[in-house]
């Protein structure tokens, strides 16, 4: 098996219907209890690209119609005091519409918003 790099992503899910998913993290696995997006990491000798891809098909089983690079990205330090720097890059990802299969052990929940919404239910760290 492959060992995780310092590199991240992030994915925000749209469907070809106009509509945005959020996932509802299991505070029990993830160490938080928020409404958030797909994340992960990549692996040792993985593209950004190739991660995305596996992630979403992990983390929804959604069949994914195109991954947009965006200019986004953060560097942070992670676990905190850590002196660990992750870069992290967001991707918009296009899917077709339909029920994510999520697993209990990441996600509680799932739910398909319009943009407005989205913008006002999701967790941004930091906040």
């Amino acid at each position: 098996m492959k060992k995780d790099t310092n590199d991240k992503i992030l994915a925000i899910i749209h469907s070809d219907k106009s509509k945005f998913l959020l996932l509802k993290t299991n505070p029990k696995t993830m160490k938080v209890n928020h409404w958030y997006v797909v994340t992960g990491g990549v692996k040792e000798g993985e593209s950004f690209e190739k991660a995305i891809a596996r992630e979403v098909e992990e983390e929804t089983k959604l069949k994914i119609i195109e991954i947009i690079p965006t200019s986004t990205f953060w560097d942070y330090e992670w676990p905190k005091n850590s002196k660990i720097i992750k870069h992290e890059k967001a991707f918009l990802v296009k899917v077709k519409h339909a029920n994510p299969k999520i697993t209990a052990h990441e996600h509680l929940g799932w739910k398909w918003l319009n943009k407005k919404d989205f913008l006002d239910q999701i967790y941004w760290y930091g906040e």
